[in-house]
């Protein structure tokens, strides 16, 4: 099986993502990254994994549609590839691997590993209903969001009038690369100039998937193969001391854990010399 790792990175992330790349070293795993515009390229190196970065570089903002962008840009990138993939994976530059390089080469089977949440229609809905500038980041600009969403209210903007069944989950995912063209041709526009649309892409174009056999009684994050904690934080941010923790989830269920705080913890996990 050959393995596409797509990686949105950004600020001081390089360290994390330079030892996950050594854990995944492998001619059949590959490296496309996306580092924010708003950062200088790291220096990122592997004995048998190839890396590309992606030229065309965006400034990514939290909440908007910039992150869908990015995360679109990595899949042509990886669809125009000489070389063909049988998985294209979506994580981010400070998550870390739970697989050894074997062990995610043999383990993935299914078609697709997407997280579907329980969250309500009227939730998933508002995220899209109404219009925001793709510019604005929304953790930094919260009055101004506040003004642009009574704006939408008064004007009676309703972008979802003809969508129904949008679903939600985490916007990290594992597939299997025949679908890539399925999102590529999906008219993406409505998650665009949006409110945290990132987590409504991938589960509702595959919302055909969402059902009891393939949930089989996961949370979302378990469903995509991913060791995330909400519970703890927003999400919770794993450091050293959580290193017995992930050691006992390694080489499992799931292939990345989100996220980590220093590459020290991965040095820890797999006990790197």
């Amino acid at each position: 099986m050959k393995h596409a790792i797509m990686v949105i990175g950004y600020g001081d992330s390089a360290e994390v993502l330079q030892k996950t790349i050594k854990i995944l070293d492998d001619e059949n795993i590959d490296f496309f990254i996306h580092w924010d515009k708003k950062y200088k390229l790291p220096s990122l190196i592997s004995k048998n994994s190839q890396i590309k970065f992606l030229h065309n570089r965006i400034a990514v903002k939290w909440g908007s549609g910039t992150l869908i962008k990015a995360t679109v840009n990595l899949l042509k990138e990886v669809n125009k590839s000489k070389k063909r993939y049988d998985y294209v994976h979506l994580i981010s530059s400070n998550d870390m691997p739970l697989m050894t390089a074997d062990y995610f080469k043999d383990y993935f089977k299914k078609d697709i590993y997407i997280g579907f949440s329980n969250e309500r229609q009227e939730n998933n809905r508002n995220r899209l209903k109404y219009f925001y500038p793709n510019n604005i980041d929304f953790r930094k600009h919260p009055r101004i969001i506040g003004l642009i969403t009574l704006l939408n209210k008064i004007l009676k903007v309703n972008r979802v009038k003809k969508i129904n069944n949008i679903e939600k989950g985490p916007e990290w995912f594992s597939i299997k690369s025949k679908y890539i063209n399925e999102i590529l041709s999906y008219n993406l526009s409505i998650f665009y100039h949006s409110n945290c649309a990132d987590e409504l892409v991938l589960p509702t174009i595959f919302r055909r998937f969402n059902n009891s056999e393939y949930k089989d009684g996961l949370d979302d994050s378990s469903q995509a193969a991913r060791y995330i904690d909400w519970n703890r934080g927003n999400p919770y941010t794993f450091s050293i001391k959580d290193v017995n923790e992930l050691k006992a989830v390694k080489n499992t269920k799931y292939a990345f854990a989100r996220k980590i705080n220093n590459e020290l913890v991965i040095t820890r996990v797999f006990d790197l010399q």
